[in-house]
């Protein structure tokens, strides 16, 4: 099972939860379902993200009992935010175009991609409403961002061009693992676009524009 079929549509609705604080307190209720249930993919996504458990193996994890409050460290670490009182105290709203935009570019829709920007041309310089601030440019690195958008489909090198002669910045830094990184950094220590055979194409595309 992987990230996207154990939490389903939970993880896209926006515009049913457009105050990210109440969008993420169900996706922290959902993993700690997981963890009840001792699903291996919310186990994965512990020893990503919470910082108490970074690389502990799977069947290791298992072991212990987590709390809710365990499942809303690791869901705050992993959308970029200190912690969970951040989170909490905040009252941060989705911009749910520039969400479903990121949708499109993950899961390689290129039509729709195109159509989304012609419509709205300043998203491709905004952020996420996440507390990594990432901008369309840095989803393509399939880096530092939540676990289930790291994805590189084989359009990816056509829609990052695509990104950049619509004006995306290639200089933009997201937060992410205690600093700021652009989209190349990130892009070379990602092992997504490796695997999908684009890595160094992607690279290439972004170096002769920066």
């Amino acid at each position: 099972m992987d990230i996207q079929s154990f939490y389903g549509p939970l993880l896209n609705q926006f515009d049913q939860y457009p105050l990210i604080r109440i969008h993420l307190s169900q996706i922290a209720d959902r993993m700690f379902e997981g963890v009840s249930q001792k699903k291996d993919i919310v186990f994965k996504e512990i020893n990503n993200y919470h910082p108490e458990h970074l690389g502990r193996p799977v069947e290791e994890l298992k072991k212990i009992n987590f709390t809710i409050e365990d499942c809303r460290t690791a869901i705050a670490h992993e959308y970029g935010f200190k912690n969970w009182d951040t989170i909490k105290l905040s009252n941060l709203e989705y911009d749910s175009t520039f969400e479903k935009t990121v949708d499109q570019l993950i899961n390689g829709d290129f039509n729709a991609l195109k159509h989304s920007i012609r419509k709205n041309p300043d998203v491709v310089l905004k952020r996420s409403g996440y507390g990594h601030q990432a901008t369309l440019l840095h989803y393509a690195a399939s880096n530092g961002v939540e676990m289930w958008r790291q994805k590189a489909p084989n359009n990816l090198p056509e829609m990052t061009k695509f990104l950049i002669s619509s004006g995306a910045n290639v200089k933009a830094k997201m937060k992410v693992y205690g600093g700021y990184f652009d989209t190349i950094t990130l892009l070379k220590s990602s092992i997504h676009p490796f695997n999908a055979g684009i890595g160094e194409e992607m690279i290439k595309i972004l170096e002769r524009t920066y």
